[in-house]
């Protein structure tokens, strides 16, 4: 059985993530699709039917003799397209939000029960139960992004223009990462307060700094490199088509515009899609290095050997 409670090296948080989803990925992704699959669906056709509209739009103002096509066109609809751009975004964050806390609540249960030993019911109980506390960390979260996080990307703007700025970038931002992660681990796991939680992620993301780190700048560029792969694949042949008929007539037409057009909405769907499911793998990361750090300040496996030994003897 995984053990979460495990003190681990850097190494250890990367191997350790891949070994979770080995042994458990099958439990872990079903009942991920069943909280979230309806929403995912929802979302995916808000992204089809807005970015097919916008695309249909930019296109049929090629080669129209009409000025200001798009001004007028989203002028006329200006009302219908800030209803479902709203609208869109409210889904988007509300996905988010279950998605983002979904691992947290997963990797809660898995070590109240030592193992995957819980049903979809009881993750939708603790969800519902835990939903006020992740509203309010995701609102102040946005509050501090809008405040504190302008200003971090201010001065990372203001340092790419010296040599130092760039290394500093790819350091300051996934452990930016990890403290977030860190804190909404305790704040969904602990009866503590959000700024509470904050310091407390703070102080984890201190404790093992540069293997933390490490890992996080390795899980994302494994992560990213996978979504690209995916991405690429239909945008490539949307790309072959286009330019196949622009050699062959010297000019785009209509049906290969089209093609082109729904090629971008798939690659939109599907980068979303992606992200939502590879951020799992991100999340699930920082939660064997938050688990990994409590152990090492709770020595919480020395103890559960002690238990054990002493069933043992029973």
């Amino acid at each position: 059985m995984f053990q979460l409670f495990k003190k681990r090296k850097f190494s250890d948080y990367i191997s350790d993530t891949f070994t979770f989803f080995k042994e458990n990925g099958k439990h872990f992704l079903t009942h991920y699709f069943i909280i979230n699959g309806a929403l995912l669906l929802i979302l995916l056709v808000l992204t089809y039917f807005l970015f097919k509209v916008y695309f249909e739009v930019i296109f049929s103002s090629i080669g129209t003799n009409v000025p200001n096509f798009l001004e007028d066109y989203f002028n006329n609809n200006i009302g219908l397209i800030i209803g479902i751009f709203f609208f869109f975004i409210i889904v988007l964050l509300f996905v988010s939000l279950i998605s983002y806390s979904y691992p947290i609540i997963y990797l809660q249960l898995f070590a109240k029960n030592k193992g995957p030993h819980f049903a979809t019911r009881e993750m939708i109980q603790l969800l519902k139960a835990k939903l006020g506390k992740m509203i309010l960390f995701f609102l102040v979260l946005i509050g501090l992004s809008l405040t504190v996080g302008l200003l971090i990307m201010a001065l990372l703007v203001a340092l790419f223009f010296v040599v130092i700025g760039i290394p500093l970038a790819f350091i300051i931002l996934p452990a930016l990462i990890v403290f977030i992660q860190m804190s909404f681990y305790d704040y969904l796991n602990e009866e503590i307060g959000v700024f509470e939680a904050f310091g407390r992620g703070l102080k984890k993301l201190k404790q093992n700094f540069w293997p933390i780190t490490g890992s996080t700048i390795v899980m994302y560029v494994i992560i990213q490199t996978v979504s690209s792969i995916f991405i690429a694949i239909p945008y490539i042949f949307g790309m072959i088509q286009l330019f196949t008929d622009v050699q062959s007539s010297g000019s785009p037409e209509a049906d290969s515009l089209s093609f082109f057009g729904i090629m971008m909405v798939v690659v939109m769907c599907i980068s979303i899609l992606a992200s939502f499911i590879l951020n799992n793998i991100m999340v699930v990361n920082s939660g064997i290095i938050y688990y990994s750090l409590r152990d090492e300040n709770e020595n919480i496996s020395v103890l559960s050997d002690i238990d054990l030994i002493g069933t043992d003897e029973e």
